[in-house]
């Protein structure tokens, strides 16, 4: 069974797809067969990145009934062991696709036979985007040291604990209108914590609060700060920390810091992975301990234990070995 590593971005412009395609190529280098497959369809691009033509068939011939599996929208990207599924964004309206058509999809992806499944993920926040992350317990979420992108984090940290929570219940249950309710009055300018909403409905519905915060205890999202400038950007990492523990409830395991690099820029006009073209650049180098810290959570089922458990451990580790 494949590893699948859902990776998203609280807003566009993190180097989320960069990423993806980045880390996919770190993988495949260390003879991990890996498949990236593009689920941004609001705007699928990583056939650009990789330099192929968008004249194959894609994830929207199957949405539209045009393929019937998905194992033959797999194809080669000349990269050896990695391989590619498009997004393909020719048709209209295949980001706004149905419940039951997205749980599909996902049935037929956990099927596809390699070592890693990397799903590059839409921007933003919509039920979509977060139920392809939560096909797994943790998902990678890239984020830029600004306070900005800490924000737009945890506002997708916030729209994953909430929709995790709410398809806990059963529909039209007391628990999931609790939740709702807490939605609401989110938006009418009471935000409550996590724990005060499980408190509300272990009162209301004994036992089941409890039962919902022990499933929580699985979520394990990890995080990337990608465009690092400086050893301080660790404090912009650790308030997002802090937020998913105060409000949430969630702790979050920091995996990786990648440097601004400016070889990506010319990576992407030259349609080609930087750690193809780049493979000495700091951002490519930055990525073996990512790849490798990943690649042990999964040999050893211990959810990064051997990785810095601090995120100032990981930027300080990154800048010994390279100077400010």
């Amino acid at each position: 069974m494949s590893v699948i590593i859902p990776v998203a971005g609280g807003k566009g412009g993190v180097g989320k797809s960069v990423l993806s395609l980045n880390l996919s190529v770190a993988l495949a280098s260390q003879c991990k067969q890996t498949i990236l497959c593009d689920l941004d369809f609001g705007g699928a691009n990583l056939h650009t990145m990789l330099g192929l033509k968008n004249n194959q068939n894609g994830l929207g011939h199957y949405i539209n009934k045009l393929v019937s599996d998905i194992p033959s929208l797999v194809q080669s990207t000349g990269i050896p062991n990695l391989h590619f599924i498009a997004g393909d964004c020719l048709f209209p309206g295949v980001a706004n696709m149905d419940f039951f058509t997205k749980q599909k999809i996902i049935r037929e992806l956990q099927k596809l036979e390699c070592d890693y499944l990397i799903l590059d993920l839409g921007a933003g926040s919509t039920h979509n985007v977060v139920d392809f992350f939560l096909v797994v317990d943790n998902g990678i979420i890239v984020v830029t040291p600004e306070i900005t992108s800490i924000l737009n984090a945890y506002s997708f940290l916030k729209s994953v604990v909430y929709r995790f929570c709410y398809r806990q219940f059963a529909p039209k249950s007391a628990g999931r209108q609790i939740l709702h309710n807490s939605i609401l009055q989110r938006l009418e300018g009471k935000d409550f914590s996590f724990h005060q909403i499980m408190q509300v409905i272990e009162t209301t519905l004994p036992g089941e609060g409890y039962e919902c915060l022990k499933g929580m205890q699985q979520l394990k999202p990890r995080i990337i700060m990608n465009m690092g400038r400086n050893i301080q950007n660790s404090e912009m990492g650790k308030r997002l920390q802090q937020l998913a523990q105060n409000k949430l409830s969630i702790d979050l395991d920091f995996i990786g810091y990648l440097p601004y690099d400016e070889c990506i820029q010319y990576s992407i006009a030259q349609r080609q992975p930087a750690a193809v073209l780049y493979p000495q650049s700091l951002f490519a180098q930055s990525l073996i301990p990512v790849s490798k810290r990943i690649i042990s959570a999964q040999t050893t089922a211990s959810r990064l234990h051997d990785a810095p458990e601090d995120f100032d451990d990981i930027v300080k580790e990154f800048y010994s070995q390279h100077g400010n």
